[in-house]
């Protein structure tokens, strides 16, 4: 039972090379793989951001000035962003109830499907706003089926030693898809014809195709087999995620594993808001909420325009590269540490400096353009780039290592669809409103906007403090000793836990000990 002793620091104080040493090949396949999962996503968030600015786009779907200069309209903008975060959702509730029904692996090739039928509509689009839309919006399905499938697979095949790694990977690969894709539209940005938008769309094939190899290879959740009584199926996959195991331990994990899902079964959504679960669901939710809320729609979608909008002209494209490979390095950052540092001070650290960049841009959108000195104008660059280097050290993510984390076995599926509901539409309401707020047209607030999400960046620092707590090193049969143990959740790194087999294992003497008395 839960206790006040300091839980065991074995696992908590693991140094990276300590941590490295769990990893084996086939751990190693599946990282790349769950990676590629969410790559397609950060790809065609930075594909797009730069797509509506290039010339040979907005020739085509755009309005053209009395000076030829052509651009999407304010409207445009914000419904070709924002409304696919609506497929975003459909794919967030078809994964949970695929993943929980079929297994995760079907899921899986829904994603590879869904991802290659939007990706087909928006490329072989030629005039039609309505038809490259569209395929936007069930692009976007794939993005939703991965933030909800993948952490839970990661979460149910991962050595807890390297959960917190495992699960960083997803920010990790959607940055390294904005790389991409800013390198590529960075290409075409001079090519005058359709091609110049059309080979950035079209790359998006790659990845999918790739993952349809792959899935061959992958096994099925072993968690899913035994909750199935598929004891053979759940051996042979534990068998290949545990390399280094010997069969002994395997059939330990197993028979402790059964021991944990006999105590367990699929939950209902009245659970799910019920009082025993009602804190856990509040976590997953504040984590996802917080993820969005913090404005990085506004550099990540938006970056190119606004530039282009401060008078940097074909800068912004470059800008947009610096600044995917700086994010790229902090991700690096996070997936080395993030199970040694813990969740709780990256959180609170990025999202402080998060809001004092974000503050120090819309400092300088309070001064007119023309008045810029090339100091200033520097400034305003870094101050992006330096909120998107806290923001991938820290929300972008973190909060897929919690919510991972946070959901009860038995409602992991319904609470993670909850909690990527609650992002997709934050995601959908920032990423709508954003282009009225900076537009000259509208709002015009331009980066005055940074004083808005600035000021959620520091009250997310402030529910951080109170609502997520310090989860890591610890198994997910030990988080739900956690939460039962009725401690605060800023106190949680204070409770000693027991592993599954170590449940297990006392369960067994308990037995042996009644039958010794009987």
């Amino acid at each position: 039972m839960p206790g006040d002793a300091p839980q065991d620091l074995s696992v908590v104080d693991m140094s990276l090379r300590q941590r490295l040493k769990h990893f084996n090949g086939f751990l190693a396949f599946l990282l790349v793989f769950s990676g590629f999962c969410a790559f397609n996503y950060g790809y065609d968030v930075g594909t797009f951001g730069g797509v509506q600015g290039l010339p040979s786009f907005t020739r085509k779907f755009g309005e053209c000035d009395e000076d030829g200069v052509c651009a999407l309209p304010g409207w445009l903008s914000s419904v070709m962003t924002a409304t696919p975060f609506l497929g975003k959702a459909l794919g967030c509730i078809a994964a949970g109830w695929i993943a929980e029904r079929f297994g995760r692996k079907a899921a899986f090739y829904l994603l590879c499907i869904v991802s290659i039928v939007g990706v087909t509509l928006q490329t072989t689009s030629v005039t039609s706003r309505a038809q490259f839309t569209l395929g936007r919006i069930i692009t976007y399905g794939q993005t939703g089926i991965a933030i909800v499938l993948v952490p839970i697979y990661q979460a149910e095949t991962t050595p807890r030693e390297l959960r917190g790694m495992f699960a960083s990977t997803i920010q990790l690969m959607i940055v390294f898809g904005q790389v991409v894709s800013s390198l590529v539209t960075y290409g075409t940005k001079s090519i005058p014809s359709t091609a110049g938008w059309r080979i950035p769309i079209g790359l998006q094939l790659v990845s999918p195709g790739i993952l349809l190899l792959l899935l061959t290879f992958v096994p099925e959740s072993p968690r899913w087999l035994l909750d199935r009584q598929r004891d053979d199926e759940a051996f042979n996959s534990l068998r290949k995620l545990r390399k280094h195991s010997s069969d002994e331990d395997i059939h330990l994990e197993i028979e402790s594993l059964k021991y944990a899902c006999a105590h367990e079964d699929n939950g209902t959504w009245a659970e799910v808001f019920g009082k025993p679960n009602r804190i856990r669901t509040i976590v997953a939710i504040v984590a996802m909420f917080g993820q969005q809320i913090t404005g990085q729609t506004f550099p990540s979608q938006y970056g190119v325009i606004f530039y282009q909008s401060q008078g940097f002209g074909q800068k912004a494209f470059l800008y947009n590269v610096i600044g995917n490979l700086v994010s790229l390095v902090a991700c690096f950052l996070t997936w080395g540490y993030v199970d040694q540092v813990g969740r709780r001070p990256l959180l609170m650290l990025g999202g402080f400096f998060m809001g004092v960049w974000l503050f120090v841009l819309g400092g300088l959108g309070t001064m007119k353009t023309e008045d810029f000195t090339p100091a200033t104008s520097n400034l305003l660059v870094a101050s992006l780039q330096l909120f998107s280097v806290f923001y991938n050290l820290s929300w972008a993510p973190i909060s897929y290592v919690v919510v991972s984390e946070a959901a009860t076995l038995r409602l992991k599926e319904k609470t993670n669809l909850l909690a990527s509901v609650f992002s997709v539409l934050t995601t959908f309401v920032v990423s709508f409103t954003t282009p009225y707020l900076i537009n000259a047209n509208y709002a015009n607030l331009g980066g005055k906007v940074g004083f808005i999400y600035g000021s959620f960046n520091f009250a997310m620092v402030v529910a951080t403090f109170f609502v997520i707590p310090e989860m890591k090193g610890r198994t997910l049969e030990e988080i739900d000793q956690l939460f039962a143990s009725g401690v605060l959740l800023r106190k949680f790194g204070d409770i000693k836990t027991r592993t599954a087999q170590e449940l297990y294992e006392s369960d067994i003497d308990k037995k042996a000990d009644n039958q010794e008395y009987a």
